[in-house]
């Protein structure tokens, strides 16, 4: 097959830090089955992601070109005066149509691009795959004008908790997008936010819908670093014989980073000697060091800011603990990886990770603002080392239960050739 993927998120890795890993292991499936792969995305992101134009690495397989999407900067200016003029928080009107204005734009830049594509550099499709809500609209516009089936990748939704609401899909047109626009197939991520239901309750053709988990591989060897060789690179403050405990996420409201350095206060005052390693970085970033700072823990805590993604490995191979406490979902890669690796997890109790994490199992969880509680469990841990290794040995049933990308890819590239053949 020829595949037109468009995206208006950035693919992972650009310039080997960021972006979907998920994304970009979609990509490496399709092109792992022999298809031939074209991917437009934005030069500059328009959706808060990232600012700087987007690099691609040469080896990826596939051929990548930009749409200019050359508003972006005058639509990020006109959303900054408004914060200024309006506060933080803007109404929730303006945010609407702010958004609905974003996605329009979006689907005008894509399309526009996608049509230059395949008139002028005379390139023919099989298919179409829009990735994320914003890219819905134009793959429909694109499927009826070369005549292609068309694909939607969702990664996630936050629509879950609000389907009792009246008129949802007014409210958050955007959002409610990703499932309305037509398709010949949905594919959504089983990352714990319930887009299966939100799926059955807009009346979707579930015969058209999958819900997948993503894959997850492990190191084709084990990491061969060491604490002593990451300590050269990490930090100063990092400490050798402190209690490590990873977290992976951008640095985003809802990944709860805060909960995390409160824990890891809670813990200093339960008598452990812990540090929070995070990997990753964003707006967040300067808020949660205040607030480390404020708290007395600044030097407990590690700031690696962007890791590539197979560094992360290694930190998990090293670490002691791993600690995840979002708020929407915590069925995510991090947490996926951080299993493969035998960590032992601290959590939250949530709904999302219910078949995945079981307390006193292979994981310590508390209320989602107990932060106390998270503490007393990385203290725990740092202490007796008998349950850290019990919580080890229980990971790897769970982990024996996940799909690698390869077996995740199989199953889409499948899909994907039955519908072209189907035509």
């Amino acid at each position: 097959m020829n595949i037109l993927h468009i995206s208006a998120l950035p693919v992972w890795p650009l310039a080997g830090k960021g972006g979907m890993p998920s994304l970009a292991e979609t990509l490496r499936g399709h092109v792992r089955a022999g298809h031939e792969i074209t991917l437009v995305l934005p030069k500059h992101p328009p959706l808060g992601i990232a600012d700087e134009v987007t690099q691609i690495p040469p080896d990826t397989g596939y051929a990548v070109h930009h749409a200019e999407f050359a508003w972006v900067p005058y639509l990020k200016a006109f959303r900054r005066s408004c914060h200024r003029l309006l506060g933080a928080e803007l109404p929730f009107l303006l945010r609407w149509v702010l958004n609905l204005l974003t996605c329009l734009m979006v689907t005008v830049s894509l399309v526009v691009a996608g049509l230059h594509v395949r008139c002028r550099r005379r390139k023919r499709f099989d298919l179409v795959y829009a990735h994320n809500q914003y890219a819905a609209p134009a793959g429909l516009l694109l499927r009826l004008m070369f005549g292609l089936p068309n694909v939607t990748r969702l990664y996630g939704t936050f629509l879950a908790e609000l389907m009792s609401r009246r008129w949802v899909w007014l409210r958050y047109p955007v959002a409610a997008a990703g499932y309305l626009v037509p398709h010949s197939l949905l594919i959504c991520g089983n990352d714990g936010t319930w887009g299966d239901r939100v799926a059955e309750k807009l009346g979707i053709d579930l015969g058209r819908f999958r819900f997948w988990q993503n894959g997850v591989d492990m190191p084709a060897a084990p990491p061969k670093a060491t604490r002593a060789s990451l300590r050269k690179t990490a930090p100063e403050n990092l400490r050798p014989d402190s209690t490590w405990v990873v977290s992976c996420s951008r640095l985003s409201y809802w990944k709860r980073i805060d909960r995390l350095i409160r824990a890891v206060h809670a813990a200093r005052d339960a008598g452990a000697d812990c540090q929070l390693i995070v990997a990753g970085d964003g707006p967040e970033r300067l808020r949660l060091a205040r607030l480390a700072d404020e708290l007395g823990v600044g030097d407990e805590i590690v700031w690696l800011g962007a890791v590539a993604h197979d560094e992360i490995w290694a930190w998990m191979n090293v670490a002691d603990v791993f600690i995840i406490a979002n708020d929407v979902t915590n069925r995510c890669n991090p947490l996926y990886e951080a299993i493969c690796a035998h960590l032992p997890v601290v959590s939250v109790r949530h709904p999302s990770t219910a078949d995945l994490l079981s307390d006193g199992d292979n994981a310590l969880l508390a209320e989602p603002d107990d932060v106390r509680r998270l503490g007393e469990h990385l203290a725990a841990i740092a202490r007796d080392g008998a349950l850290q290794k019990r919580l080890r040995r229980a990971q790897q049933s769970v982990a024996e239960s996940f799909w690698t990308w390869e077996e995740r890819m199989n199953c889409e590239v499948r899909e994907l050739e039955s519908l072209v053949a189907a035509g």
